[in-house]
């Protein structure tokens, strides 16, 4: 009987452990198939509509699976949170009617389905540390993807017309990861990915890629932090050679370009974004201007800024509101995070927040929803520690107090 309980309890643990992995690859597989997407259309010439349908298949059916898994765990978690999110969707349907075609499209076809269960799901994680093996898996896959691409391109099989932003940040989140692993070969392949990003790729990403360099050397005591910052350095010095050495090749590298000529705050046109939405939002400061109200006035675009997009979505008042109480929770989640999980919630923190601060849209891409999934994983975790840690504290005194007087003292 005994052994009959000890192999279902075996059983169960390792089909949790299973169901961890499905819902950690599920959300965290983006950027491989980001990459995937790039390598069909360099080296097999797929049009990007034709590469669109395979990303959407693999994302959707592991992103299914995930959900039901999730579901299963946390069904409170889920009706609750959907309830509130249809309640504001519709809210904000019937305030802003003008706003109801880019609420239906994007709202529909990202929000719902893809940005809220990537934090639902990571927080129904029961083994957080299945979230950052699950990302290394992911990162190495990643890394071969890149290899292939750019491998490929150099050697003349196919042609890249102008920078590309989406395979940058594609390859964002497995460089960081990489990195973090502290030893030699994972961090020259992390560096590596960063010349190929300053070569053929933008530079946001590259950007963010360098922020966690430097937080996390600073943060660093450990032996490797000279290795890093010696490669680090050595890198830096040979961009203006790596820029000359491309020229060489014919391929004229845009990012390399703003680097070496100091204009890296080259906003691209986005400054007239800005100035457009804010005007907006002086109008109506208030209410703002409704969930993806910033498409109105952009005809379709967003305005590349969360700070700005989360003021125009909710006023001055409310966006004042929401970002308080993130960064509160985001403070409260660092805290959490220092029993061994600060160095993954900053690779979640910088690549959730950085990139929405001059591209993309939190409604719509999944990055910062992993933030908010990761931080209450931690949090939770935090507690649980915490809890076993006063558990076991308590035990350790009820065996000291059944001591004999003698040997109490003796203790003492």
């Amino acid at each position: 009987m005994e052994h009959k309980c000890s192999y279902t309890h075996e059983t169960t643990k390792r089909w949790s452990t299973a169901v961890d992995y499905l819902i950690c690859i599920a959300i965290l597989i983006q950027s491989a198939l980001v990459i995937f997407q790039y390598v069909l259309m360099g080296l097999y010439g797929i049009d990007p509509e034709g590469t669109t349908i395979y990303r959407v298949v693999l994302t959707a059916v592991p992103m299914i699976i995930a959900i039901i898994l999730a579901f299963i765990r946390k069904p409170s978690l889920f009706i609750i949170v959907y309830l509130i999110a249809l309640l504001i969707l519709l809210l904000h349907a019937v305030v802003f009617p003008s706003n109801l075609p880019y609420i239906t499209k994007e709202g529909l076809r990202f929000l719902l389905p893809v940005v809220i269960p990537s934090a639902l799901c990571l927080i129904a994680v029961r083994d957080i540390r299945i979230v950052e093996h699950s990302a290394v898996i992911i990162s190495w896959t990643t890394a071969f993807l890149v290899f292939i691409y750019a491998l490929a391109f150099f050697r003349g099989k196919f042609e890249i017309d102008s920078y590309s932003m989406g395979f940058s940040y594609g390859c964002l989140l497995p460089m960081m990861i990489l990195y973090t692993r502290r030893k030699v070969f994972p961090v020259i392949v992390s560096l590596i990915i960063f010349i190929i990003i300053v070569s053929i790729g933008s530079r946001g990403a590259a950007i963010v890629f360098v922020v966690f360099v430097a937080i996390d050397l600073f943060l660093s005591r450990s032996r490797f932090r000279w290795f890093a910052i010696i490669a680090s350095v050595l890198m830096i010095m040979l961009l203006p050679q790596l820029d000359s050495f491309l020229d060489t090749i014919g391929i004229n590298s845009r990012t390399l370009r703003l680097l070496t000529e100091g204009d890296i705050n080259y906003t691209s046109g986005r400054d007239e974004i800005y100035d457009k939405v804010v005007a907006a939002i002086n109008e109506h400061p208030v209410l703002g201007l409704g969930l993806f109200g910033d498409r109105r006035y952009l005809n379709g675009a967003y305005c590349h800024n969360l700070f700005i997009e989360i003021y125009a979505d909710f006023g001055i008042i409310f966006g004042t509101l929401i970002m308080l109480i993130g960064i509160i929770e985001l403070f409260v989640s660092y805290r959490a995070s220092r029993f061994g999980y600060r160095t993954m919630w900053l690779v979640f923190a910088l690549s959730g927040i950085l990139p929405f601060m001059a591209s993309s849209s939190y409604l719509i891409y999944n990055p910062l929803a992993i933030l908010i999934g990761y931080s209450v994983l931690v949090n939770n975790n935090y507690k649980k520690e915490r809890g076993n840690a006063i558990v076991d504290l308590s035990h350790e005194v009820h065996d000291i107090s059944r001591l004999p007087s003698h040997q109490n003292e003796d203790r003492a």
